[in-house]
């Protein structure tokens, strides 16, 4: 049974490079997805929402900085950065592309009691990132 940490650094190398389908294997089909947006449940609701961002920002990339690894539990302490190259769509409608490059700090727990993830949750200020986007002022 793989170590979680060993999991989401593998998830951070099928999404580096742009292979979501690659990525499947590490989390469980019933996964739960929790950030600042809200909540979502399952694997192919994860896989679409990440896409978004891989399809707005192809060169997005997470970067860990800080490993804290309780075994079945891992938080993670990193960096999400990329360039906003094409339209971003959102519950108000598509977001232009601004051409910005961006690096948004934050802070996941992956939780894989059973050798896939079962819990992923991503905490970082949604309105930095807008920011950063070009979206809105800075704060």
């Amino acid at each position: 049974m793989a170590r979680t940490r060993e999991l989401v650094e593998k998830f951070y190398d099928a999404f580096n490079n742009g292979d979501l389908d690659a990525a499947r294997q590490y989390f469980d089909e019933d996964m739960e997805n929790v950030d600042p947006t809200g909540t979502l449940n399952g694997w192919d609701a994860f896989r679409q929402f990440v896409a978004v961002f891989k399809a707005s920002m192809p060169d997005a990339r997470l970067n860990a900085k800080v490993w804290i690894d309780g075994g079945a539990v891992v938080a993670i302490e990193g960096t999400f950065t990329g360039t906003f190259t094409n339209p971003l769509p959102s519950p108000q409608g598509e977001i232009p592309p601004t051409g910005k490059s961006f690096e948004l700090p934050f802070v996941e727990i992956n939780h894989a009691p059973s050798g896939r993830i079962t819990s992923h949750r991503v905490y970082y200020d949604q309105m930095a990132f807008l920011a950063a986007l070009g979206v809105m002022p800075p704060q």
